[in-house]
């Protein structure tokens, strides 16, 4: 019988240990056993030139009955004034309503309420790419 090496013992913790993080989902796949994940919300509309940012669990979301968190960061070379108004636009069509509103030099904020929800989109000029943050969050 041979004897293991501390470094295949190693191996075997941190494989035991990466399989613990992990949940397995009836469909075979699994997510992270956190419940967070990158997808886009539902009733989040995205402009047309704005690409998620999912890398390094840069953007996830986390959704249990009606509680809700999600920080969604996108980034594109959409113009601010475009990205405001398409969020104005479209956030109530999904039932959404602008509660706040402020706007500086290369900068935005919007505000949005879908009881028992609250939505802040904060877009922002990066050089030359705009950054928007959707953050949803459920209050206590």
């Amino acid at each position: 019988m041979s004897k293991l090496r501390p470094a295949g013992v190693a191996a075997i913790v941190l494989t035991a240990l990466l399989g613990a993080c992990l949940g397995s989902r009836r469909d075979g796949t699994t997510e992270a056993a956190s419940g967070l994940s990158p997808v886009q919300l539902s009733d989040i509309p995205v402009p047309s030139g704005m690409t998620l940012r999912s890398s390094l669990n840069e953007s996830h979301s986390y959704e249990v009955g009606q509680f809700r968190v999600a920080d969604l960061h996108y980034f594109g070379t959409v113009p601010i004034p475009e990205v405001v108004s398409y969020m104005r636009d479209r956030m109530p069509v999904n039932g959404w309503r602008l509660v706040e509103e402020s706007s500086g030099e290369n900068e935005a904020r919007l505000v949005f309420e879908r009881r028992p929800n609250r939505a802040e989109c904060e877009c922002r000029l990066d050089g030359a790419v705009t950054r928007l943050h959707v953050a949803v969050r459920t209050p206590n």
